[in-house]
């Protein structure tokens, strides 16, 4: 294996590891820890503020060494010119899921403890559509956001194999 295999194998690598970790918390934060601090009042505002602080910092570092390797991975599938547009299209839209989610990301962060405490507490929607808006709005978009750039990621994997042949 050269140099140049073990560099972009190690870059690979990062980037499959900050969005694991990036997408893997968010998927844990919804399904374990979220339902969890609900069924316990008592304490969970504090725990759900201290998990978001530390759970802030990890994201940062995500996003940072997610679009650094992004930036190198893409460069090294589009060089050589053997993808085809097809390629393009899905790497484009994967690239705007992704700026969507850092988006996102950003302006959680940029909220400060301060104005979630003062936040009031909104009335779980009863109509069909109000639990659909819920529960694909706020911090579950960034969720559903990253399981579909898993799911791009995937496809262009298969459309560079299916290029290569």
């Amino acid at each position: 294996m050269s140099l140049t295999d073990t560099f972009l194998l190690i870059v690979r690598w990062l980037h499959l590891v900050s969005a694991a970790a990036w997408v893997g918390g968010s998927v844990f934060y919804l399904i374990v820890l979220r339902p969890a601090l609900h069924r316990s009042p008592e304490g969970s505002r504090l725990i759900n503020a201290a998990t978001a602080t530390e759970f802030r910092g990890l994201v940062e570092t995500c996003v940072y060494v997610l679009i650094a390797t992004g930036v190198i991975l893409t460069l090294h599938r589009l060089t050589p010119g053997v993808v085809g547009a097809s390629y393009v299209a899905v790497l484009g839209a994967k690239i705007a899921l992704s700026v969507w989610m850092f988006a996102l990301a950003w302006t959680r962060r940029r909220r400060t403890s301060v104005t979630e405490a003062f936040r009031e507490e909104q009335a779980t929607p009863t109509s069909v559509l109000g639990r659909v808006l819920r529960a694909v709005s706020g911090y579950n978009t960034i969720v559903i956001l990253g399981l579909a750039v898993f799911l791009l990621s995937d496809l262009l994997k298969t459309l560079y194999e299916l290029a290569l042949r």
